[in-house]
């Protein structure tokens, strides 16, 4: 009977926890058809039940991150997690006034004029979302820009402008999760027939890519070594890429790098499934880092004949423009050369950030990089992918990439 006793002990105190871990809809679990509390099962199978109860629970609540899927129609989030109040009373920065124009542009790399635009750009979705207590969308876009635009951590921040550090760090991470929730409206997937007819003859507009007559991304890696405090160590990413004509991003995607694959990202899984989410005979350009498909152009790897060699001169441009996208990222927000985060899923929320910001100063026609980088030959950053090969075993992406090679190389050169 003791024995029998301790068993019931330990079933209530079980049924217990799992009433507090649960939420709300999920606490009435005795009405399901589990023999919990029936009396012709033993106390030892009660208890089973209750414990795989428990882990399934458990298990649920450790899948509920964030994964998005750019490249499809929708993003999934995670639950909002409980976040404690702003306690903002300080002044509100604002940089306009703080910096002379050159100052201002040698710390956020854009001029007055684009940060203002981009402010107004962003104070509706900023207010709309701020939680109780938060700054002025003025100072939360002044902090966040700050941090993304310059190399210094919160601790440097928060000396330059008085404030705890720990405030400007949820300011700025709360800024980073507004964006990363809003993705589609900055990083636009080229969804409708408008959208993708535009994408299309932006191509067509740049004097060295007329020939790709189909052209609808150039796709792009880089290599990057962050720290991450989850694992207390320095970590490979790789960043995955994909511009338009503009050289506004349509497409990113992290991952560390011994996970990753092109089948794997969300884009090459969506096209994998339904090709119709580019235009029909459409494709991207890629390098020999990505896998041939009758979606995605890459260069001939042996060239056994002039054609071959012919035609890889031609996808020369395409790289050229998609280094041109990574340099921009770099150069404009310098966080990348020293990023840290607390886990990959926040190295995600930065890196779409960036890109947002990206997309916006190119919508607002920004050239403080143009004007800045006119003495530069080459800038280099990050790194590329060793000893990584895409492969070409598919019959469809061979069969294309012959059909493109003689239409382009027979226009160009001839035979």
């Amino acid at each position: 009977m003791e024995e029998r006793a301790v068993l019931a002990n330990i079933a209530t105190i079980i049924a217990k926890d799992l009433l507090i871990d649960e939420q709300p809809k999920q606490t009435c679990f005795f009405s399901r058809t589990l023999p919990l509390l029936d009396p012709s099962e033993d106390d030892e199978a009660e208890i089973f039940a209750l414990m795989q109860q428990k882990r399934a629970a458990e298990q649920v609540k450790g899948k509920l991150k964030r994964t998005h899927r750019p490249g499809t129609a929708a993003a999934t989030t995670q639950p909002a997690s409980k976040v404690p109040k702003f306690e903002w009373k300080y002044a509100e920065l604002n940089l306009l006034h703080r910096y002379v124009d050159a100052q201002f542009e040698s710390f956020l790399h854009m001029r007055k004029l684009t940060f203002l635009k981009i402010q107004q750009a962003l104070e509706e979705i900023l207010q709309r979302n701020a939680l109780p207590g938060s700054p002025a969308p003025q100072t939360t876009l002044s902090l966040a820009l700050w941090k993304l635009t310059t190399d210094e951590h919160f601790e440097e921040i928060a000396r330059k402008f008085q404030f705890p550090w720990s405030l400007c760090q949820q300011v700025v991470r709360s800024f980073w999760h507004i964006i990363s929730d809003n993705y589609e409206s900055f990083i636009k997937w080229p969804n409708s027939l408008e959208a993708q007819q535009s994408t299309l003859q932006g191509f067509q507009q740049l004097p060295r890519l007329t020939c790709f007559q189909e052209l609808f991304g150039i796709i792009s890696l880089k290599r990057l070594e962050i720290f991450l405090e989850s694992e207390h160590a320095d970590v490979a990413v790789v960043l995955q890429l994909i511009c338009n004509g503009e050289q506004k991003i349509i497409d990113c995607y992290v991952e560390l790098e011994q996970e990753y694959t092109f089948e794997e990202s969300p884009i090459g899984q969506t096209l994998a499934l339904n090709p119709r989410t580019m235009p029909a005979n459409s494709y991207l350009i890629g390098s020999t880092c990505f896998p041939l498909k009758s979606y995605l152009i890459r260069p001939i790897e042996a060239e056994c004949f002039r054609k071959d060699s012919v035609f890889n001169a031609l996808l020369e441009p395409a790289y050229q423009l998609s280094n041109n996208v990574m340099d921009s990222l770099a150069r404009r927000f310098h966080t990348l050369y020293a990023l840290e985060a607390r886990d990959l899923n926040e190295v995600r929320l930065i890196v779409e950030s960036i890109c947002a910001m990206h997309n916006l100063c190119v919508d607002f026609g920004d050239d403080y990089l143009d004007t800045e980088a006119s003495g530069e030959s080459k800038f280099n950053w990050g790194g590329d992918l060793p000893g990584r090969g895409g492969g070409e075993k598919d019959t469809k992406g061979l069969r294309r990439r012959m059909e493109l090679l003689d239409t382009l190389v027979n226009t160009e050169e001839g035979d």
